[in-house]
């Protein structure tokens, strides 16, 4: 009997070695040809014009072997023989305030042929926005020196537009940076204005805030007042000014609003004097013509005073920014809906230390609320984002597409096919024929917990180079299955270990 168990023993020592003698042989001729396509295709357009010094070959070995060595196998539930898939964010990842990170570049000469087509499905999932899908990818592109389509986006207001069926004629107030105004027009929404233009409207209702006069809101046809521009609205999406007002808000602009200057067109300095479109005068919007239905927060805010008081006054007046508590519960009006794009409390930029992000202003915005009410919680606050579910169901939707455009999966697989050639996504309603989806990023609250959550194929990994840096090479709380310092050690790893699937499913 001890001789059978150790016979079976030394088996198993056998084969354990051919399987790593195996993997060492795959792992260096797929680092060959890697290395022999991007010779054959020259310099990256963006690559540092020095070759690497010994020494920076060396921190590249020994990042990529703590890489191999800190990754479990993945869950049985995966698709061995299937592509790997990849999910990365942004800001802390690929960039770092203005400046892209090399291991972008590293990691994207991975993923790409000499032709620089993608050889695997890839999206770019991201808690930022301020701008339209379409010119995110253009900036991608730029950054990354390879096509990047407005389909690979995933923004922190991309799954919004879901919104659209129930809020297209509905009044909704947007709050946010960047030309999120042109982004909810596009999108759809018609009946929309931005904290800015509410605030212009009633001078009184901010006056720690500064409204210029010579400043143009995107829905006049100007963009002085964004961050990023963004590509003009669909023609299914009709401008403000063509909507024209609504059939409610009749006698609007005869009306005069406390704290404003509506009453007349004659003002000076603000929206009503400037002879521009003003949505609150023009189309009663925020009004008891036209109260507000929901409150989107698309972005992190540019005044934090004004959006607050803004949206708790909108909160407070059931869609109507003037009126009182006591007067909307007489009133019946419903609740006004809040939204907000994303729960991040942090993010990394170039300042040594991680910023407040829009999760920071709606747990502000909510204690101010819960202050002014005495304690009450508005009656639908609604999280998108990471870790939130949305933006990972839409992501396995678009990365299927894209293992079917790239010639990866069979045509028939499809979310409600039942197949059983894949893993079930996390939500239990689709069949991924993916060996893992990697989500690559660097906030362990929002990137990591977010992958976890979302289930086989997933797979969290983690990076050194944003938010998280330490201490441990993991996170204690929100654990990531990977942890590595870079996104060219995230890609490595993932495609050893995608290997390594693939020849355990044909022993």
């Amino acid at each position: 009997m001890v001789g059978r168990c150790h016979g079976r023993e030394l088996l198993q020592r056998a084969a354990t070695l051919l399987v790593q003698q195996l993997q060492a042989a795959q792992y260096g001729g797929s680092a060959r040809a890697a290395a022999a396509a991007s010779a054959s295709r020259g310099p990256h357009p963006h690559a540092h014009p020095h070759p690497q010094q010994p020494w920076q070959q060396q921190q590249q070995q020994q990042r990529h072997a703590r890489a191999f060595s800190s990754t479990p196998v993945w869950s049985s539930s995966s698709c061995p023989s299937g592509p790997p898939a990849f999910a990365f964010d942004i800001d802390g990842v690929l960039i770092r305030g203005k400046h892209v990170l090399p291991e972008a570049l590293e990691a994207v000469r991975k993923l790409t042929h000499p032709d620089g087509h993608w050889r695997y499905p890839v999206v770019f999932m991201t808690n930022g926005g301020g701008v339209c899908e379409a010119r995110k990818a253009q900036q991608l592109s730029e950054w990354l020196g390879v096509r990047v389509e407005a389909d690979q986006v995933i923004l922190s207001h991309t799954p919004m537009r879901d919104l659209v069926p129930e809020l297209a004629q509905r009044p909704v107030l947007v709050s946010g940076r960047g030309d999120v105004l042109n982004v909810a027009r596009s999108y759809g929404l018609q009946r929309v204005l931005h904290t800015r233009q509410l605030g212009r409207a009633m001078p009184a209702a901010t006056p720690f805030s500064t409204y210029p006069p010579e400043e143009q809101d995107a829905a006049t046809g100007g963009s002085a007042s964004s961050t990023a521009a963004a590509p003009p609205p669909s023609a299914a999406a009709p401008s403000l000014a063509a909507v024209g007002p609504h059939p409610s808000s009749a006698g609007a602009s005869s009306t005069g609003i406390p704290g404003s200057e509506l009453g007349s067109r004659s003002g000076s300095g603000s929206e009503s004097g400037s002879g521009r479109f003003c949505p609150v005068r023009d189309l009663g919007l925020a009004t008891e013509a036209a109260p507000i239905d929901t409150v989107l927060v698309m972005t992190d805010p540019d005044d934090w005073y004004r959006d607050a008081q803004l949206i708790c006054d909108v909160l407070t007046g059931a869609g109507v920014a003037t009126r009182s508590a006591g007067a909307a519960a007489a009133s019946g009006a419903p609740p006004v809906k809040l939204v907000f794009s994303n729960p991040d409390l942090l993010w990394a930029n170039e300042f040594p230390k991680n910023r407040f992000g829009q999760g920071a202003f709606a747990h502000m915005t909510l204690s101010l609320f819960a202050r002014l009410t005495g304690g009450a919680r508005p009656h639908h606050v609604t999280f998108y984002g990471k870790p939130n579910p949305q933006p990972y169901r839409l992501a396995e939707r678009l990365l299927l597409a894209q293992a079917r455009r790239l010639g990866l999966t069979p045509p028939q697989v499809a979310p409600e096919s039942g197949s059983e050639s894949g893993s079930r996504s996390g939500s239990g309603s689709a069949v991924l024929p993916f060996s893992g989806i990697f989500a690559v990023g660097d906030n362990p609250a929002a990137d990591v917990r977010g992958a976890n959550q979302a289930g086989p194929p997933w797979v969290s990994v983690l990076v050194r180079t944003g938010v998280f840096q330490g201490p441990g090479p993991n996170c204690d709380v929100d654990t990531a299955r990977v942890a590595v310092d870079d996104v060219a050690a995230a890609v490595e790893a993932a495609m050893h270990h995608s290997r390594r699937l693939r020849w355990h499913s044909m022993r």
